[in-house]
Parts: C-alpha cells; sequence; structure tokens
C-alpha cells in the first residue's frame, strides 16, 4: 500500500522572552508563555487541514512519511507535545526535513528562498514578523484569517519542495539528516553547577573590565570616538585597527596594554561578553533533567560539514582551551554511573587528499605504520626506521613534519606554514620545498585542478567535482579578478543557498575535497554506530562523543574504533585508523 506524504507545519506564540534563540528547542517549548495554537497539514492525496492541533486527527500520520521545512522545530515540538499529553502518539513512517534536503541541493534553507529559487515565487513573510507578541486569542478577525492562509501556504509549499527535490537528495544523507536530528534531541548531560559558577565568576570578571574603562557610563564601551579620545589625552597616537587578525593592531596592544589598563579592557570586554553569552546559552537551553538540548545544522558548510544552528553557541567551535578561568567543555558531564566515549578518525585529511591524489604507494605504507607522520619523515628523507619510533626518539622532528605535512598538503607557502604551526621560517621553507618535490602525486593533483579550473572558465561551464561517495562539489561558473597577484579565478559556492564570491586555486580546491571526502567518511561512520545500538550525544568534525554506562565503556569504546577503522564499501581501499578515550567530562 503505498504511503501518504503529509506537509507540517506549526504556529507558536514567540516574544524576546519566549524564544527558540535563546532557549533552545525545549527552553521554548517547555516556558510558561509558549503556546502551540495552530497546525497545518496538506497531503500528497489532497487532504488539507488548519487548526488547532487538537482538532486534528493525528492518526492519519499513521505509518506515513511526515515533512517540515525544519523538522529539527516542528518534529521536536511534535514529540515534546506527545511526551505532555497535548497530541497523542503516532508512529510515522519517516520524518523528513526539506530545509535540510535544500541545503544538500545548494538552495536557500529558508522556505521564502528556496520557493523562489526553485518556482519564481516569492512568497510573503510580514504575517510571521506581525505574530510577534501575539496570542491566539488576542488577534483580531483579519488577523487571524491572515494566519490561517499563511500557514496552509508554508505547508502546501513544503509539499511542493519535496515532490520536486527528493529524488535528487540521496538516502545515505535523508539518513544523516534524520540521525542528527536524533542526537539533538537526545539532549547532553550537562554539569548544572559548574555552568553557574563559571556564570558567575565570568560576570565578576566582565564587571571588573568594564570598570577599567575610563568612559563607561557616559559613552558605548566599544565607542571608537571614546577609544581614540583617550589615547590622544594619554599622548598616544591610536592605531589604525583594533581587529584581532591585524598584526599591526596586536602589536600596538601589546606595546600600551601594560601601561593602560584601559586598552587591554577594551579589546578583552568583546571576548569576555561572548564567552558570557555562550555559557548564558548553555545554561537556558539546559532543562530540569540536566541534560542540554541545543541543535547542530546539517549541511551548515559548503563542503556539507555540520555547523552551529544559530545563537551564541556553535557546539562545532567549543573553545580547546582554558578561556577566563572555565574550560567550556568541562561542562559537558555525564552523571555518575556513566561514561563519554569519544573517538575521533586519525589524521582523515592526510588520507583523504592521499586518496584523492591516487598515491597508492603512500597509502599503502600508511596502512603498515602505527604512525602516519613517520610514514611522511621516512618519505622526506629525514627519518629512517633502524632509528626507531619517530614519537619516541625525536617527538620535536615529528612535530615539524606534522606541520609540514598538514601545511604543505593543500598549497601553503613557508610563510603560512610557519605561522600556522609555530616553526621557524627556515625549516618551513625546507619543508615545503621537501613536500613538493617528494609527494609527486600531490602536486599532479594540484596540476589537474588548475586544469578544470581552466576548462571550466574556457567553456563557461560549472567547476565541479564528484565525490566516490556520489556527492559534488560545486564552484558554479567562473569569472577572472584581477588582484595585487595578478589575475585569478573567482567562484561562487554556495552556503545555505547564497552564492559567495571566493578566490578559487588548486589549494583551496584541494582542501575542501579531502574534507568532503573526510566528511562523507565520516557520516557513514555516524550511521554504522548509531546502527550498532550506541547514544551519539555529539559529533565535531571528525570526532563522535558517545554516552554509556560505566560498565559498558571499555566495550563501546572497542567497539567505536573497530567502526571507525573501516572504510565504506564505496571507498575500500582507503586505510583508516581510530583512536579515544573514556573520559567523565568532555575535553579535547
Amino acid at each position: 500500500m503505498n504511503k501518504i506524504t503529509f506537509a507540517v507545519d506549526f504556529e507558536t506564540f514567540y516574544s524576546k522572552e519566549c524564544s527558540i534563540k535563546t532557549l533552545g528547542p525545549l527552553g521554548y517549548f517547555s516556558h510558561a508563555l509558549f503556546d502551540a495554537y495552530m497546525v497545518s497539514v496538506v497531503g500528497d492525496n489532497g487532504y488539507t487541514f488548519v487548526g488547532h492541533p487538537k482538532d486534528f486527527d493525528w492518526a492519519m500520520l499513521e505509518n506515513n512519511i511526515v515533512l517540515a521545512h525544519n523538522a529539527s522545530f516542528d518534529e521536536t515540538l511534535y514529540l515534546y507535545g506527545e511526551s505532555c499529553g497535548w497530541w497523542p502518539k503516532v508512529d510515522y513512517h519517516k520524518w523528513h526535513c526539506t530545509a535540510d534536503m535544500c541545503a544538500y541541493l545548494a538552495l536557500p534553507r529558508n522556505l521564502k528562498g528556496a520557493v523562489e529559487d526553485t518556482f519564481g515565487v516569492s512568497l510573503e513573510k510580514t504575517t510571521r514578523d506581525n505574530m510577534l507578541n501575539k496570542n491566539w486569542h488576542e488577534m483580531d478577525e483579519d488577523f487571524k484569517a491572515e494566519v490561517t492562509e499563511y500557514a496552509l501556504k508554508d505547508s502546501e509549499w513544503c509539499l511542493k519542495l519535496w515532490q520536486e527535490h527528493s529524488s535528487k537528495w540521496p538516502k545515505f544523507e535523508r539518513d544523516i539528516s534524520r540521525l542528527n536530528r536524533d542526537i539533538v534531541q537526545r539532549g547532553m548531560p550537562v554539569n548544572a553547577d559548574l555552568i553557574k559558577e563559571a556564570r558567575e565568576s565570568v560576570s565578576a570578571q566582565l564587571f571588573e573590565t568594564e570598570k577599567a574603562i575610563p568612559w563607561n557610563g557616559d559613552r558605548p564601551l566599544l565607542s571608537r570616538k571614546a577609544f581614540d579620545e583617550e589615547c590622544i589625552k594619554n599622548n598616544i597616537e591610536p592605531p589604525a585597527s583594533l581587529a584581532q587578525t591585524d598584526l599591526d593592531a596586536q602589536d600596538w596592544i601589546r606595546r600600551h596594554g601594560k601601561k593602560y589598563h584601559w586598552v587591554a579592557a577594551v579589546t578583552n570586554w568583546r571576548r569576555i561578553n561572548s564567552f558570557k553569552k555562550k555559557l548564558a546559552s548553555f545554561d537556558m537551553a539546559t532543562m530540569g533533567d540536566g541534560r542540554y538540548y541545543g541543535g547542530m545544522m546539517y549541511f551548515g558548510a559548503h563542503t556539507g560539514r555540520f555547523s552551529g544552528s544559530g545563537g551564541n553557541l556553535n557546539l562545532q567551535n567549543l573553545p580547546r582551551d582554558v578561556m577566563f578561568g572555565v574550560n567550556m567543555r568541562n561542562i559537558i558531564e555525564p552523571p555518575k554511573g556513566r561514561k563519554l566515549v569519544v573517538v575521533d578518525l586519525s589524521q582523515i585529511e592526510v588520507r583523504t587528499l592521499s586518496w584523492l591524489a591516487g598515491d597508492t604507494e603512500m597509502l599503502a605504507k600508511i596502512a603498515e605504520s602505527d604512525d602516519i607522520y613517520e610514514v611522511f619523515a621516512i618519505q622526506f628523507g629525514l627519518w629512517s626506521e633502524d632509528r626507531g619510533s619517530l614519537k619516541v626518539e625525536d617527538p620535536l622532528l615529528r612535530h615539524v613534519v606534522k606541520a609540514g605535512t598538514l601545511g604543505s598538503g593543500y598549497g601553503s607557502g613557508p610563510d603560512k606554514v610557519a605561522s600556522m604551526y609555530d616553526i621557524e621560517l627556515e625549516e618551513a621553507e625546507n619543508l615545503v620545498s621537501t613536500y613538493r618535490r617528494t609527494m609527486k602525486k600531490v602536486t599532479a593533483l594540484w596540476r589537474k585542478l588548475k586544469s578544470d579550473m581552466r576548462g571550466a572558465y574556457n567553456t563557461n561551464s560549472e567547476l565541479s567535482h564528484e565525490l566516490p561517495s556520489g556527492s559534488t562539489l560545486s564552484y558554479g561558473k567562473l569569472k577572472m579578478s584581477r588582484s595585487s597577484r595578478g589575475m585569478q579565478y573567482v567562484g561562487f559556492p554556495r552556503r545555505h543557498g547564497k552564492k559567495t564570491a571566493t578566490k578559487i586555486w588548486h589549494g583551496l580546491q584541494a582542501e575542501n575535497l579531502a574534507q568532503k571526502l573526510a566528511r562523507d567518511i565520516f557520516c557513514f561512520h555516524m550511521l554504522e554506530i548509531d546502527k550498532a545500538g550506541h547514544d551519539i550525544i555529539l559529533h565535531v568534525h571528525d570526532e563522535v562523543v558517545v554516552e554509556c554506562d560505566e560498565s559498558e565503556a571499555e566495550r563501546v569504546l572497542a567497539d567505536v574504533i573497530r567502526i571507525m577503522s573501516i572504510p565504506p564499501d564505496w571507498i575500500s581501499d582507503i586505510p583508516l585508523a581510530s583512536e579515544g578515550k573514556i573520559l567523565d567530562r568532555y575535553q579535547k
């Protein structure tokens, strides 16, 4: 019997105080002001409904396919409401996210943009903006009719997008989209007391920082005019910039920050305040069960990697080290009797780059070695097997070789390698030169990527690359642009459907391809880990975090390492390795 496909869209009360952006999904749904006052449902059998959720026959969804444009909201709300008894439990067949589908297809993630790109129809979204601070019972009849029509149209267009594009969204990617929502809905265990202590400590530091700024209370703390006037008052020439990425600015701050504490205070205030907001996000989205319910966005980057879902806290980019006396990663802590199992793919991008270059000889050496950087040290003529383990005998040389391998593989020059990995410029020059001389397959890949750029530009066709997983990396049609270094290619890769003018060169393509292939392999492993019955609570690039009972931790660690050391069938000849540990608190 054919399954019916239903598009579902909830309309809910929202305000500055009661908002998913600050509270996270469950914090929003459980807020005292929250109200899910409308649901619209449109089926591919011609059925339509719009009204209060209690009046909908939820049994219609039983064993059928459900869609939502942003299922991380609508499905999560359905599951939360079902647990609260707001509506009955339904065993639907699958719930798909058309926003994720659009992201995969390089269409805008938002419904308005996706519909306009696909059908050339411009949707009116002012209704949603006008719903701010309005409860259903407070709306007049005209606005109620407007909201009703708006909700129904959203479901209709969601269904049309699915009918138009679903055949182009592979099952593998649908499954990853589904799993990512499962992980977010599972939540992460956190130490609420540690969050409270951290917030108090950072707030105190922020207060002290503000006190050190002379114009505090009179002018905005980050007023550039007030800053320059204070410089002149102290006979200091104001800097042209205060940007953290500006080397001259950072040198100016170092020279004057020790004598004039307000200089350091101004530059630190933004960082401390940003950190304070991250802690607040952790706190507000943590529920009474001691779990944080945030978000991770499927296909958030051009390469398909995941990204943060908006707001102040990006789980894909938590600080690696202690900041302002707080280790934010340590906040993720399982309760007594539970453990975290953290496993990552070892040197995955080095492996994927070698595979893309067709360097079977290097891949064979990697497969036989316990230390990939010892393999490269030998390749570079800097080490030999008879000298023993590089990691044990000369860890400093290993660090240098690692820097050269990672930095040089994407075409970086000596200056960049030296600055990125904190090694001497002369060492970087030798490493880059040695890499380019000995890694002939990689340099051949660079030449091919250069040729691909010329070909795409000369034929006015899109520059795209297909990967063994079946996915494609596209840069759109190229243009030429003049720069200080001469003429260069400019591409227009899409992120959430937005074209972004980007300088395209062989190193960027090599990096993007290696990262995308690594992402596809990692996603395959996440699905396998899930099939094995392990509860993933977080994933970051090539690292997965599983929560389990303490008594099962050793077995789970061994099983996840085993799974992540086996390549997918579609790239069975790439040698993989993984390593992991059992933790009481998350850490790098």
